[in-house]
């Protein structure tokens, strides 16, 4: 009864003329349900609490909701935000997604990513159905496609010849004896058979145009001899081809173009132009100094004059002859405009690769007299007899800027001819590839691994210079030079006795002055002379960013675009052994991809061409990364083991390498070439270099003896059963000393395993070991260097007296190393000179003797610190930045 409430029990008790009217309670009734019904319109679906109806609660429940929606009104406004945005989402068809996102709520930060992801998977699906291509594509069936037709392409090339000398033996006349006086094969024999008064050529081939087309389908002639031996009449050809046409004026090409059904015209007009002194036989013998602008005149040339008329022209754009970009990149820049598609080399950097300019500061142009630089002469002939010396399988070519200049050089070479005679057999007469001296007109046509130019021109004994350079002053100046500076395929040496500096390019009245300048200070400056860049974006799609930052995860180096054409390598890897190399070139299907329109070009030529100038390509498709990203991750992690230098993969197997200390090179200790180290100046700085003393709770090798402990025989370290071990000391090895160099870290491995020698055999198993640890995130692998994953700075270690693993060589002291000493040095000093400095970071890490080698690794790093503006280096004292 303690249930009752006490309003019904007073109503039950007084009788029933206590109790409500029924017209009454139906009224109460009526009012509560409209209030209902009320309340209810303003959702969308039945009022629940806890999952029952409103109608079917207790009194007090009811009340409790109702106060509850009375006091979230303020609320409303967050729900009608939620239903519009559902609203929104049904108007896109994106129902289902936004059920899904509301059954399992994720965090709000996460919303955009999820709906972007969503979206591009629905995209790709799309994709895929309207393509099945897409779907279908597999990379490995795909580049065995690209293999197959590759090697089919080459079969047809290699077979090409043949099927020509085939087809051109068909149409000889059969061994058939004729007798007939007047035949053209009678002919051909009488007058081959005759030793004397032999038919003038011109009348001969009259007499057999029919059997000269048959037995030699196709004739090589220049153009006066076309028109002195083919009778216009009876000798037709189906086309007629004319190179270097840029030298060919219109009047002597005529009588070749009206013999021809077809022709094409190749040269090119950014190159040497037909003058008027072209027409003389003595050429050669032109004093540019005594002739003035109005003595010479430029013709047309029939390139000029069929490309002014409106024939169709076909650019030539790939150009693939240099083995390295600079020796093109400036003629790209200053005359083609960019056009051309050149390739970039693998070898960033080399002395036999490039442009480079030899600088005769001694020089003298002799104004008043011969007219040429005797001095700048010598250079070339000293240039040349060590190039023989050094590079004897490559080809060389001299070429000076003036008749006078080329005599000089000619006697320079010539009296060193005479004083070493063991070199006489490179002077041997070769016109396709032995050793010439030629002046800058008669060059076109010819090329050579190596170029010597000697410009020759300069200041005379009065110290005087004029802007006078002989043929580069006049008409047509610049493309002479551009002749010049394009006929090396690998090495252009530019021999001067100025430099750009010294030109006044203000006052320049020709063009070829002006492009002179300009190539003095891209030879002196390399390709950052040419003042401008091609716009390019870091990447240009995702799928190349991402694998560049899986790249610099695993500590490498890249550098996107490389290459000065807009067809460049889409992301190169750098070597980390040398910076000045590349240790892979990885290409995509992108924009550089999709330019070239022919499978031959695309899938072929253009990695071939790679190949041979020293890059090894590895394609990344984007169906694949999109679908097997984590694979295609381990396949480019496995090819940069396989490239990498450090994994050792080239080393000779049966060459062991010895681990014990380096005995000193001869040279150190004959003084030769090596720096003594003068201790005390700078106070000594550094922390003594902790060397780690391996656990020996770990089992031994079961073949390994229980006295021997440690020790393991050396075909036993490569096994497998070994890895998990070698991978535990290389952990702790790196945690106590990184970062560590992998070829000394691999020393102290197989030493704390009672070895003293290790063969590629046990490399490679340290690098499987290594291996395991990366891909646990165990270790962070900055080019050869191996880091612990949570160091981010390195202290200064130094080598303790008598501890030999404290001692390092140069290339196993991890750069930021070097360069935190270095700036500690110069911090020190408040000031210092740059031997100064690569002399005391050599002190502060245990050198007393600074070799070549030990030099030029400190000097890279310093260099790199200007380069950073880390230094400043101001009138040959280093401070801080």
């Amino acid at each position: 009864s303690s249930r009752v409430p006490e309003t019904l029990a007073d109503i039950v008790g007084g009788g029933a003329e206590y109790a409500p009217s029924n017209s009454n309670l139906n009224n109460l009734h009526d009012l509560t349900m409209k209030a209902f019904g009320a309340l209810e319109s303003r959702f969308d679906s039945e009022l629940t609490y806890r999952g029952q109806k409103l109608l079917s609660l207790s009194l007090e429940d009811l009340r409790n909701r109702i106060k509850w929606l009375q006091e979230r009104v303020d609320d409303l406004q967050v729900w009608i935000d939620f239903k519009e945005t559902e609203y929104t989402f049904s108007l896109r068809g994106l129902s289902s997604f936004f059920e899904r996102l509301t059954a399992d709520p994720p965090p709000a930060a996460q919303l955009i990513d999820i709906f972007r992801k969503a979206t591009y998977q629905e995209w790709l699906s799309h994709l895929y159905k309207e393509d099945l291509h897409l779907g279908e594509f597999r990379r490995e069936k795909h580049e065995h496609v690209i293999a197959e037709f590759a090697k089919l392409d080459q079969e047809i090339i290699h077979l090409s010849p043949n099927r020509v000398i085939e087809a051109a033996n068909r149409r000889k006349p059969q061994d058939i004896l004729i007798q007939a006086n007047d035949s053209e094969v009678t002919t051909l024999l009488k007058e081959a058979s005759k030793k004397r008064q032999l038919m003038p050529i011109r009348n001969l081939l009259l007499r057999i145009p029919h059997l000269l087309s048959r037995l030699k389908p196709c004739l090589l002639m220049s153009p006066m001899s076309v028109s002195q031996f083919l009778p216009p009449e009876s000798m037709k050809f189906d086309l007629i081809l004319f190179d270097e046409a840029s030298q060919i004026v219109p009047e002597d090409a005529i009588g070749t173009i009206y013999r021809g059904k077809t022709i094409v015209i190749a040269g090119d007009n950014k190159q040497l132009p037909p003058t008027s002194f072209f027409q003389k036989s003595q050429v050669e013998d032109i004093d540019w100094n005594e002739v003035n602008d109005e003595d010479v005149e430029v013709f047309d040339s029939i390139l000029d004059e069929c490309t002014g008329v409106g024939l169709p022209v076909k650019t030539l754009r790939w150009h693939y002859r240099s083995k390295h970009e600079e020796l093109i990149a400036f003629s790209n820049h200053h005359f083609y405009g960019g056009n051309l598609i050149t390739f970039p080399s693998a070898i960033a950097k080399h002395e036999a690769l490039g442009v480079k300019m030899i600088y005769v500061s001694d020089g003298v142009y002799d104004r008043g007299g011969k007219r040429d630089n005797r001095r700048e002469a010598e250079v070339v002939a000293d240039l040349v007899f060590k190039h023989f010396q050094k590079y004897p399988e490559k080809t060389l070519g001299v070429v000076t800027f003036s008749l006078s200049q080329m005599d000089a050089v000619e006697e320079a070479i010539e009296l060193r001819r005479r004083q070493h005679a063991e070199y006489e057999h490179f002077f041997k007469e070769d016109r396709l590839e032995g050793f010439f001296v030629k002046n800058l007109e008669n060059v076109q046509g010819d090329e050579r691994d190596v170029i010597i130019l000697s410009l020759g021109y300069g200041y005379d004994s009065q110290g005087q210079i004029t802007m006078n350079f002989g043929p580069v002053n006049r008409v047509g100046g610049e493309r002479r030079l551009n002749v010049a500076v394009t006929r090396a395929r690998e090495l252009t040496l530019l021999v001067t006795s100025i430099k750009a500096a010294d030109i006044n390019v203000e006052s320049a009245k020709s063009a070829g002055t002006s492009t002179l300048h300009a190539y003095l200070e891209y030879s002196e400056n390399g390709p950052d002379a040419l003042k401008y860049t091609p716009e390019k974006v870091e990447f240009e799609f995702p799928m190349e960013r991402e694998v560049a930052m899986v790249l610099q995860h695993l500590g490498y180096i890249i550098v996107p675009h490389v290459g000065c054409s807009y067809s460049p390598i889409d992301i190169g890897v750098v070597d980390p052994n040398n910076s000045e190399n590349y240790l892979l070139g990885i290409e995509f299907d992108g924009i550089t991809y999709q330019n070239n329109s022919s499978a031959r070009d695309r899938d072929r030529l253009r990695t071939q061409v790679l190949e041979q100038l020293g890059w090894r390509i590895h394609h990344i498709w984007s169906p694949t990364w999109v679908s097997r990203r984590d694979s295609e991750i381990r396949r480019l992690f496995n090819v940069l083991n396989e490239t990498n230098k450090f994994h050792m993969d080239k080393e000779d197997s049966s060459k062991d390498l010895d681990l014990e200390e380096e005995k000193p090179d001869e040279n150190l200790t004959k003084g030769v070439g090596v720096h003594k180290i003068q201790f005390g100046g700078i106070e000594k700085i550094g922390l003594p270099y902790k060397v780690h003393a391996f656990k020996s709770s770990y089992p031994p090798s079961e073949k390994a003896s229980a006295a021997q402990g440690w020790t393991v025989q050396p075909n036993e370290f490569h096994f497998k059963k070994e890895r998990q071990l070698q991978s535990s000391l290389l952990k702790e090895l790196i945690q106590q000393e990184g970062p560590i160099h992998f070829d000394y870290a691999v020393k102290r491995l197989v030493s704390a395993r009672g070895l003293k020698r290790k063969s590629s055999k046990i490399i490679h198993a340290a690098k499987e070991a290594l291996n395991l640890l990366i891909l646990k995130d165990q270790v962070v692998v900055k080019g050869n260097f191996l880091w612990p994953p949570e160091l981010k700075e390195v202290q200064i270690r130094v080598p303790v007296p008598g501890v030999l693993e404290s001692k390092r060589k140069s290339e196993h002291i991890p750069p930021e190393e070097i360069e935190s000493a270095m700036k500690t040095i110069v911090r020190y000093a408040l000031g210092i000179s740059a031997d100064s400095l690569i002399i005391e970071t050599a002190r502060v890490f245990g050198f007393n003797r600074l070799g070549e080698r030990n030099r030029k690794r400190f000097l890279d790093i310093y260099e790199r610190l200007l380069w950073q503006k880390k230094l400043i280096c101001n009138k040959d004292l280093i401070t801080v930045a």
